[in-house]
Formats: structure tokens, sequence, C-alpha cells
């Protein structure tokens, strides 16, 4: 798809310069991964003509990121050909570039329905940022000048596990850690200390599922917290603190080829589906250490397909 991540940077700006006041978008899904925005002042409706388009850039790769914005820079990751994936750093008030750091070269597609390209949503958190490229390949960077600080593949550090259509995940920062999904049955989840890349933890999940679409959410339930994830069998949660595997769901990740939504969770409640089962919310319940996930309902014609639910 040639020159998507263009009109996504192009949109993301005019968006955000309508607001009265800045809310940071710092990674995938916003500050909570829930696809909530805090903005106010926005307009209740567009102009008839449109809104007033402020710039526009159209040589920064092909792929499929959305950006990440933070004061006067977006982030995002592109691809210029198969053999360079690169993220980079934008000023979000010309679109002129202002530092790009390299991931690696594009993973591999599944050749009946081929999209190659970029995936991933970077996460900025301070003066770090992450961006996982669509072959495993998990780089963090400095967030001033893109000078790499260290990096990790999925693949080959992990025997990790990726889904018929590459790496699409978008890294979840949680305190000190960073934690991704590498998939496969020796580290289906990982977690690193974010400033060194370190392990902390490995998940190995019964089953070994790819690392599917989806991207990990917080949920915490009777004073567990946990990473909650959508694997390529299923739902899963996992003890945030030790990697400790809790519970899986499976309803909704039988028969599906592409489980790509992120869940969405209220409280001990959380929902996902994919297009070729349907969707489905759980509700878990902790009992000392133990958690487990009962379904409230499952319907095969709920919106489920891609992706974009909110609370």
């Amino acid at each position: 798809m040639k020159n998507c991540s263009f009109f996504l940077a192009a949109t993301c700006v005019s968006i955000f310069t309508l607001a009265a006041s800045a809310d940071d978008w710092p990674q995938w899904r916003g500050p909570q991964r829930d696809g909530i925005s805090k903005e106010t002042g926005l307009l209740k409706e567009w102009p008839k003509v449109g809104p007033k388009l402020l710039w526009q850039t159209k040589d920064i790769g092909d792929g499929y990121s959305t950006p990440a914005v933070i004061g006067e820079r977006l982030y995002l990751i592109s691809n210029k050909g198969q053999d360079n994936e690169f993220v980079h750093a934008l000023s979000a008030k010309d679109g002129k570039p202002i530092w790009s750091a390299k991931l690696g070269k594009v993973g591999p597609n599944v050749k009946k329905a081929n999209y190659p390209g970029s995936r991933s949503t970077p996460t900025v958190d301070g003066d770090l940022t992450y961006a996982l490229g669509s072959d495993g390949d998990l780089v963090c960077v400095k967030t001033a000048d893109g000078g790499e600080v260290w990096r990790k593949n999925l693949r080959d550090d992990f025997a990790g596990k990726p889904g018929l259509w590459a790496y699409s995940e978008s890294p979840l920062v949680d305190g000190d850690r960073v934690v991704v999904s590498p998939g496969g049955k020796d580290a289906t989840l990982v977690a690193l200390d974010k400033r060194k890349g370190t392990v902390v933890w490995k998940c190995p999940i019964e089953g070994g599922d790819a690392a599917a679409y989806a991207s990990i959410i917080i949920v915490e339930v009777g004073g567990v917290k946990q990473y909650v994830q959508f694997l390529q069998y299923g739902l899963v949660g996992i003890e945030a603190k030790t990697g400790k595997f809790l519970w899986r769901y499976d309803k909704t990740g039988t028969g599906s080829l592409a489980n790509i939504p992120t869940p969405v969770a209220k409280g001990p409640y959380v929902y996902s589906g994919a297009g070729k089962s349907g969707g489905g919310l759980v509700k878990l319940t902790a009992d000392n250490e133990k958690v487990s996930a009962e379904q409230v309902y499952f319907k095969v014609n709920l919106p489920t397909s891609i992706g974009g639910s909110i609370l």
C-alpha cells in the first residue's frame, strides 16, 4: 500500500492541531491502550470543505503503521523495499524528518494473501522509544536522536513464531519493563528490562501459540496484575510480576487465521473477537494466586474482524 504512512501522518497532525489542549498519544491506541482520547475543544463537526491541510509528505516509505504523537513530534514505522524497515521521528509542525533508525528487513507473509510491509506503532517512553519490525526486530532507540541502545530479534533470540502475516504487535512499556509476544513454545510472551534489554522472565504457553496480531493490555483483578494478550489460539492472561501463565479463553480464537483486534477491558471484564469466529466477553475472578475466566456471552455476528472496539 503505497504512501499509507503519509496519509496517516497528515490526518493525525490535522486532528491534533485542532485541539484546544494537546493530549499526547505515545503508543498504540493511546495513553491507556483503550482507543480513548481525553482531548477537549475538538470541533463538533467538520467544515464542509474538510479540515485544513497543514502539510503532507510523500517520501517516508510504505506500510501500515500508525503514528505515536508526543509534543512537537510524531513517530512511526515504514519500509522502503523489502530489505529496509525504519522507525522515524518527524516534526509535527511541518512533517520534516528529524531522525530515522533502521530496524531490519520486512517480515515474510503468507503467499496466498501477500501484504508485506511495516505494521507496528512505536511506543515512546520518555527518553527511550521502542519499535518492533515486522521481521521480529525489537529495537530500543534514544527518543532525542534515534541512536540505538539495544536490540533483540524475537525469532532468533526467543525461538519466536510470528503469524502468517509477520509481526504486527506494538510493544508495551510497563514500569521498568517492555513486554512483547514472540510466540512459540519457548517464550510465548517475554518481559525485558527496558533500558538494557535483558530478560526479566519468559512465559512458555502450552501449545506454543503463534504471536498473532494484537497488542498486550494490562488488567488487574483481585490484586493480581496481569498482561492480557490475544494470541493465535485464543485470549490469555499472564501474571505481570512473574510471567506465570494464569488462564486461557479459546472461543474467540477458534477457526480464525488472523486474530487482530487488541482486547478491550473494564474491571474484571475482557472483550475479544476475530473475523472467522465471533466476539466474546469473559469475566475474570481471582482466588488467591489463581485467576479464572468465565464466559459471559459469545456472538458470531459481532463486529470483530480488524479492530477498533472501544468501551
